[in-house]
Parts: C-alpha cells; sequence; structure tokens
C-alpha cells in the first residue's frame, strides 16, 4: 500500500501557471466539484488545475468499515490519477499562500499559479498532536489505543477488537460536525465483542452536549446505547492519554477526571488548514468564510468553498458535499459567465449514516437549524436493514463509479441531465 503522507516536490518555473478554475483539494469536495464541472462541459479539463499532494484519492467514510472489521483499508483507495478526470491538470506540491487580492495560490517550492475563478476544498486536518500523549500511543503497535480517522490507526482497532479479551473500553469524541462517525465504531465494537460473548464495559466521552445533535436521532440513539449496556458521559473532552489512564475535562467547569482503560478509540479534534486564516479568507474558527446559501465568500466573490474546510454551520459529510456540489457549480457560473448574481438554495442538506450493528443503520438527514429534511422518513423512525445495504454497498458503489465520473448526485440520484 503506498503511503498517503507521500508528498513530491517539483522545481518550478519564474512564471506563474494559469488556469481558469484552480481547486485546491483532490479528497471528495475537490473531485466531486471537477468531475462535474467537466461532464457538464463548463469547461475543458486543460482549465481545471487542482491542487493535491497526496497520491492516493482515500473513501474515508470506509475506514469506519476498516475499524469494524468489514472492509480491507486497500479498497478505501485509489491512485488519484485512477480518478481525477482525464486531462485535468494536477499539482502535487502542498499550497502555503493564497493572495486573493492577485488571484494568486502559492505552493511549497515557490511556484506561483494564477487564477480566474477559485473553489477551496482543502477539507481539514487530524489534529491528534493536540491531545497530549495520543500520538505515541497510537503509533506504539502494543497500546491498546486506536482511530477510524487514519486508515492504519483503522487497521490497528479492528486488530484490537478481534483480540480483545475483556475490560473497559473507552470511546472519546471532541466537538465535532458530524456525530455519526464517532457513533458507528462504538455500536460496530460492541456487535463484534457481543458475537464473542466478551465481558465489556463499554463509556462514551462526548464534549458535545447531547448524544447526537439532532432531538429525535439523540432519543433513538440514546435508545440504543441504554438497551446495550454503554455508559455516556456528556460535557467532556479528553486532554492526555497515558499508557492504559485517560484524562478528561469538563468543558464548561474545567475539572479533571482520570480513568484507566483496556481499549481506547480516540476521535482527533480537526481543524482547517493554516493557510485559510492566512491568506485572509477564514472566519474567526479558520475555515473559509462562505455565504451560507451560494457558498460564495463573503468578501472576494470569486472565491467559493464546500466541504469541510468551509464555514458552512452543517454536519461535514460526502452528503453534504453531494448537495453543494451543483449549487457552487451554478452559482460559479452565473457570477462570472451570465454576469448574475448567485442563487441562495443551499439549505444545509446533510446525512449521517450511523451503523447501529454490522447489520442495520440509522439514517440520519436534515439541514440548517436542526430540521429534519428525510428521503425515507418511513425508514428513518429507527435503524434499518434496508438503509444498511444501502450504506454497506450502494454508497460505495456510488462513489468510485458514478461520483468520480460527476454522474452521482447524492439524494437526487443518477444525474442523467448536465446542470447549468
Amino acid at each position: 500500500m503506498r503511503n498517503l503522507n507521500h508528498v513530491s516536490l517539483y522545481a518550478f518555473t519564474a512564471r506563474a501557471i494559469h488556469s481558469q478554475v484552480a481547486i485546491i483539494g483532490g479528497g471528495t469536495a475537490g473531485l466531486n466539484v471537477s468531475a462535474q464541472l467537466v461532464r457538464d462541459g463548463h469547461y475543458i479539463p486543460q482549465q481545471i488545475r487542482v491542487f493535491e499532494p497526496y497520491k492516493m484519492h482515500a473513501y474515508q467514510t470506509g475506514w469506519t468499515l476498516v475499524g469494524g472489521g468489514m472492509c480491507k483499508a486497500d479498497q478505501t483507495m485509489k491512485p488519484m490519477e485512477k480518478v481525477l478526470p482525464k486531462n485535468v491538470c494536477l499539482s502535487d506540491c502542498p499550497v502555503v499562500k493564497i493572495d486573493p487580492e492577485q488571484n494568486t495560490i502559492v505552493t511549497m517550492d515557490g511556484q506561483k499559479y494564477t487564477y480566474d475563478q477559485l473553489i477551496v476544498a482543502s477539507g481539514v486536518q487530524r489534529d491528534y498532536a493536540s491531545i497530549k500523549g495520543a500520538l505515541e500511543q497510537l503509533n506504539n503497535p502494543e497500546a491498546p489505543v486506536g482511530s477510524i480517522y487514519y486508515y492504519r490507526y483503522a487497521q490497528k482497532i479492528d486488530k484490537m477488537i478481534r483480540e480483545f479479551e475483556g475490560g473497559k473500553l473507552i470511546f472519546s469524541e471532541p466537538p465535532t460536525k458530524c456525530e455519526g462517525i464517532p457513533s458507528n465504531i462504538v455500536f460496530l465494537t460492541h456487535e463484534r465483542l457481543s458475537a464473542r460473548n466478551v465481558k465489556c464495559d463499554f463509556h462514551v466521552y462526548k464534549a458535545n452536549d447531547s448524544i447526537f445533535g439532532i432531538p429525535k436521532y439523540s432519543e433513538i440513539l440514546g435508545e440504543l446505547a441504554h438497551e446495550k449496556g454503554l455508559h455516556c458521559h456528556l460535557k467532556k473532552r479528553l486532554i492526555e492519554v497515558q499508557d492504559h489512564k485517560v484524562i478528561f475535562e469538563d468543558v464548561e467547569t474545567k475539572q479533571q477526571y482520570t480513568s484507566d482503560y483496556d481499549f481506547l478509540h480516540i476521535v482527533p479534534p480537526q481543524k482547517p488548514a493554516a493557510f485559510i486564516a492566512e491568506s485572509g479568507l477564514g472566519d474567526s474558527d479558520g475555515y473559509v468564510n462562505v455565504h451560507p446559501n451560494t457558498l460564495q465568500h463573503v468578501r472576494y466573490a470569486n472565491v467559493w468553498a464546500l466541504g469541510d474546510c468551509s464555514s458552512l454551520p452543517t454536519s461535514k459529510t460526502a452528503a453534504a458535499v453531494m448537495a453543494q456540489t451543483p449549487i457552487l457549480i451554478k452559482n460559479l457560473i452565473r457570477t462570472w459567465k451570465m454576469k448574475l448574481p448567485p442563487l441562495p438554495e443551499y439549505e444545509g442538506y446533510t446525512s449521517c449514516p450511523v451503523y447501529t450493528s454490522n447489520k442495520k443503520v440509522l439514517l440520519a438527514e436534515f439541514k440548517y437549524n436542526k430540521q429534519l429534511d428525510e428521503t425515507f422518513p418511513v425508514f428513518q423512525s429507527s435503524d434499518s436493514k434496508l438503509m444498511y445495504l444501502m450504506k454497506k454497498h450502494f454508497f460505495p458503489f456510488a462513489y468510485w463509479q458514478l461520483m468520480v465520473r460527476g454522474l452521482w448526485g447524492g439524494r437526487d440520484g443518477i444525474r442523467l441531465f448536465k446542470g447549468v
């Protein structure tokens, strides 16, 4: 398996390289945007440049299944050249600076690029280092500490579950914009250990003040947790990891709590790339400051953002990206080519499928202001086998076979017709 952290640096030219559309990030958001721009005929591929330092594209949602023992890590990754639209320009040196006043991007090797339209889709960075001692334990093959947020640590979690013989399990979760993923590994771990009749004491520590941010789903998941004997501790943030010992802090009182563990899963704090704030594009938290309904930057009309790096106040998921992409593209074309104002069409739709076992999924769908926005209401009042089949089998197919070709419209289905 190729190293996801490998970065190639190339010699640069003195002359700035121009692209009509620059996309920073080749993850789910960047890939989806580039694929739909090309498929819909808005630009020829050579007019688009994607900045992505990683050689492998990862279906990161699949790392939950890796940790849950339901698939192998190599099934979640493909080389960038296999998924990027043909003839789209690719720069694999990391972006270090954007000058939105001069429409300029600078990469780590000093090369300058210019653009007419900029789409920031750089995702977020996993900040394990902000938890004292976390990386030391995660990188220690003998320590019972893992995480589904990085494929190597997800592989470790799978091994930990297979070899676990009983004791206290702790699952930590910082303030997060996607509450579905952390719950997945809790329920999948419980399912696997219960099948082996392993005696366990489950404890879930969440920095948020509820099990799930949407009351309906919080109640359903709370009942399931109670039925399965899972102990939930709210408003508790992990601040330090030691050998078989953790320290939590109450997010309000700052009082600290110490606990032993035999199994620890860590959800890392996440943060946007530093160049966003340093370039003057960020909000107070460093996320690209865009209008919540148009996805256009609040100050720079030719700058756009979607996905995890954006300031959009909704849960950060692949489903949200699928809903955001066509709206971003429509507004980009309207404002640039047609000289029309952007349309405020994005209402915050997102989806968080939660594995409640290795046979059922609770599909949570909602939009801004915690309003439900369900596609299959009759199947979303409890966990469902049908939702499991969609999540486990159809969604990966749609990702690898449809999304990368610009054909997947999320809950709108296959894009049979071109966009704007």
